[in-house]
């Protein structure tokens, strides 16, 4: 690539630059960077970019005190490294063709701008970088018109009416970037490449089904292709008694069930993105990586996927201090700590707060958001605002393994049993892969209506060892059944996990159960277990 000296650059082809990129997809929602862009741009054509320092960065664009120290706090730093990666996205997408070339170079805040000539960009560069980021930081997903085969036209509307509430279902997906496919598809011929579509927008993923009909019933054929290496990677049938007074049912229901596996936390597409995530290092960690990070946490609890989502939602986090998302998952980790008494509960629980509330007044519309404020409601007893934000999350209509699960799982825990656990049975039934923790709620459903051997059962599924809660429960369960034998196994898990449980119980049981007759319940199954109750 060539490349020429500053001063043969017009500075109003650069301003116009500048302001092309603040206007672009990437950056026009990150006021703060563009203003930092802008500063270094103008001070560098005052002919002062080689005085720029963090401190006059941090005064001038961040508005921080006189009295900033830059070597105790790496804002500019950190912001500075962000502005870097956000720029190189840039000209790997929408300025793939500018001519003028914006770069921070590391070591210093003096930007770099340079001529560009595309014809002379080394191709395979492009390549390489367009098959790591061509798709995007977050999955795009576009759901093309279903193919009647009915041998019918009249029964288009019916396949047009099943792809056009999917893609409805889809967008309420906040981890999914779903396209208009009908937008799409009249830029392009009729035949159009599928791999040109994703490569000019961004989609990888792909949706396309077909309907057949007979009397009585109609058939939906659906199937997932991976633009990547365009392979199909998920396929199902979907057959209904069909009459024209259950139409807009038919369309609903199977579309809802659609978007829930392929696009829950749970669904295909994290769980085919984590598996890609696992290889990688942490070196260009992104908000959607952080985010695949916490839903395999949360489905699989454990000491090292716990420190493998921290460390992945804080590097989110230094590079994207503002994202809504990674503030709420950070709150919703640090409420983990603290609910389950791990070493630091105490500062746990004031960042739970400090991040969950800051993540609301970021994206206050957000579902991940609003369910991580409700979890920090729940455990700071703050009932009426906690049933407000429940109420929020349930109404969108969502069916989301985690965040609807979580939900119900924390309404039955506040003594709304019969409603919660309807939701979560609803959850449980609709996704194969949900958290083996949800079983302790319903393992407490039938142990407070004392029905001890339906609770055994939901105990054998309640398998978390990661966490004490699987074995005190059980315990209990052997308490109230008599069998001491197998009670005294689960104390013995029990003490390994929480060796000082004894006399915290009623405190850690609490945290959880807000009804203070089934603590008193769960403390008497314990005793009778043999555990020395303080």
């Amino acid at each position: 690539m060539k490349s020429a000296k500053t001063e043969i650059i017009e500075e109003s082809l650069i301003i116009k630059q500048v302001e092309k990129i603040c206007s672009s997809a990437e950056f026009k929602t990150k006021e703060l960077l563009c203003r930092f862009l802008s500063f270094v741009i103008l001070e560098h054509l005052a002919g002062r970019g080689d005085k720029l320092k963090g401190y006059t960065i941090a005064v001038d664009v961040f508005k921080r005190d006189e009295d900033f120290d830059p070597g105790q706090d790496a804002l500019v730093r950190i912001n500075a490294g962000r502005l870097r990666r956000m720029l190189d996205l840039y000209y790997l997408k929408e300025g793939k063709y500018d001519k003028i070339k914006i770069e921070i170079p590391k070591g210093g805040y003096n930007p770099k701008i340079s001529f560009r000539i595309n014809d002379e960009i080394n191709e395979n560069e492009v390549s390489r970088q367009h098959q790591k980021d061509g798709f995007g930081t977050e999955p795009g997903i576009a759901v093309l018109s279903f193919a009647n085969r009915t041998g019918q036209p009249e029964n288009d509307y019916l396949a047009q009416g099943i792809s056009e509430e999917l893609s409805v279902e889809l967008t309420k997906y906040e981890d999914l970037t779903v396209y208009n496919f009908n937008l799409l598809s009249h830029e392009n011929s009729e035949n159009y490449n599928l791999k040109k579509l994703a490569k000019k927008r961004g989609v990888r993923f792909v949706v396309e089904g077909a309907i057949q009909k007979s009397d009585t019933q109609i058939k939906t054929l659906v199937r997932l292709i991976d633009l990547m290496d365009e392979k199909q990677i998920w396929a199902q049938s979907y057959t209904r008694e069909f009459n024209l007074n259950n139409l807009f049912d038919i369309q609903e229901s199977i579309s809802k069930e659609i978007a829930s596996i392929i696009g829950s936390e749970f669904g295909i597409i994290p769980r085919k993105l984590t598996g890609e995530f696992s290889k990688q290092d942490y070196v260009d960690i992104n908000v959607y990586d952080a985010v695949l990070k916490y839903y395999h946490f949360q489905l699989h609890l454990s000491e090292k996927t716990g420190a493998e989502a921290y460390e992945a939602l804080f590097k989110a986090y230094s590079n994207e201090p503002e994202s809504a998302v990674i503030n709420a998952l950070l709150g919703a980790f640090y409420g983990n700590n603290y609910s389950l008494d791990f070493p630091g509960s105490e500062e746990s629980y004031k960042l739970l707060a400090e991040f969950t509330e800051r993540a609301f007044v970021l994206k206050p519309d957000s579902l991940i958001v609003n369910a991580s404020l409700a979890y920090k409601c729940f455990l700071y007893n703050e009932k009426e605002r906690f049933f407000e934000m429940v109420q929020k999350c349930l109404s969108s209509g969502l069916n989301t393994t985690l965040r609807v699960g979580a939900m119900a799982f924390y309404t039955c825990l506040y003594g709304d049993w019969e409603k919660g656990k309807k939701i979560l049975d609803n959850v449980m039934a609709r996704n194969v892969g949900y958290p083996l923790y949800f079983h302790g709620v319903t393992l407490l459903y039938y142990y407070g209506k004392q029905d001890y051997k339906q609770a055994l059962n939901e105990a054998c599924k309640y398998n978390v060892p990661a966490i004490f809660w699987s074995p005190m429960l059980r315990a209990a369960v052997y308490g109230q059944l008599n069998d001491v034998v197998k009670a005294k196994i689960q104390i013995s898990e029990l003490l390994k996990l929480k060796p000082d449980f004894e006399p915290k119980a009623r405190y850690l049981i609490s945290i959880y159960v807000k009804e203070d007759e089934l603590v008193d319940h769960i403390l008497r199954g314990l005793q009778m277990a043999g555990l020395k109750i303080i």
